[in-house]
């Protein structure tokens, strides 16, 4: 497998940095020591690793936002910064007051969440490495489970010997590798994300990859080698139920007939459409299922 990583790693990333090219050339025993030993869970890390990281050129978030920038993505009703255009015009281009007004004691919310503690924290504790750990609990709680000080040094998070462990460690905790069994890139994007922030981008990544490490016995598309996902027959079963035209077969496969259903919900009850069974989504096809059927659910979430 580490062959054929490192291959598909040179040609989709050919400006990444060595501290990530060297960490997984030399990373087989970690990946197998997280279970990350098949083509399927293998494109799945890696199509995270490689939006997170911009195709393995950031080692450091670096929150040199202009303010057009800081308002799209920290602005009002995108994030809990909440800055204003008049604070993006004052913050542009600076990035540890960003950094102090967005994740730290500026956003006093957000620092709570993030454990940033201490004036700097913002900036010191900013994403980091190969998923872009954040903030000094997390630092500390990666450093914790991996025997490295990085709430103490923050920069041993992108040094080669260490980059990959935070980065598998919460791959490991959040059970992805069952995810990825499943093809499910939707929970897989929310666990590491907290959203679905990039979803576009990720699965773009996860589709290049696919193609460079599946097996010559393998299909091309990856939802056919995916195991039957207990939530999508649920999703099925309810679009079928809801009149889905072709009717769906039920079988725990999120292929494109599925996604093209779920598009076709999303139009009709007036939700953004982007075939995702996203919160809003689930929770328009449940209160459609009561409305028609009464409370009766075809099977658990």
């Amino acid at each position: 497998m580490t062959i054929k990583t490192m291959d598909a790693v040179n040609r989709l990333a050919r400006n990444a940095q060595d501290n990530y090219l060297e960490a997984i050339r030399k990373g087989d025993r970690l990946f197998e020591a997280h279970g990350i030993t098949t083509p399927l869970r293998m494109s799945h890390f890696l199509a995270q690793a490689l939006h997170e990281t911009g195709g393995f050129t950031i080692l450091r978030e670096s929150m040199n936002y202009s303010a057009p920038r800081l308002v799209e993505i920290f602005g009002v009703n995108h994030h809990s910064a909440a800055v204003t255009a008049v604070e993006a015009e004052n913050l542009a281009r600076h990035p540890e007051k960003i950094a102090e007004r967005v994740y730290g004691l500026g956003n006093r919310r957000k620092a709570r969440e993030l454990g940033n503690t201490q004036p700097g924290d913002g900036f010191r504790y900013r994403g980091n490495g190969v998923l872009q750990t954040t903030g000094r609990d997390n630092h500390r709680r990666m450093g914790d489970a991996c025997g490295v000080d990085f709430e103490g040094k923050p920069d041993l998070v992108i040094v080669a010997e260490h980059a990959l462990k935070p980065a598998l460690h919460e791959w490991t905790q959040n059970n992805l590798n069952h995810s990825a069994d499943m093809n499910d890139i939707r929970t897989i994007t929310r666990r590491i994300n907290g959203g679905l922030i990039g979803f576009a981008d990720r699965e773009a990544w996860f589709n290049k990859v696919w193609q460079l490490l599946k097996t010559d016995s393998q299909p091309e598309e990856a939802w056919e080698a995916s195991q039957e996902d207990d939530h999508v027959t649920w999703l099925q079963r309810a679009l079928n139920d809801l009149g889905a035209a072709p009717k769906l077969v039920v079988d725990g496969l999120n292929g494109p007939a599925t996604r093209k259903a779920v598009k076709a919900f999303q139009v009709a009850a007036g939700i953004v459409v982007d075939g995702i069974p996203g919160p809003v989504t689930e929770a328009a096809i449940k209160l459609r299922l009561n409305t028609t059927r009464g409370a009766r659910e075809p099977s658990q979430l």
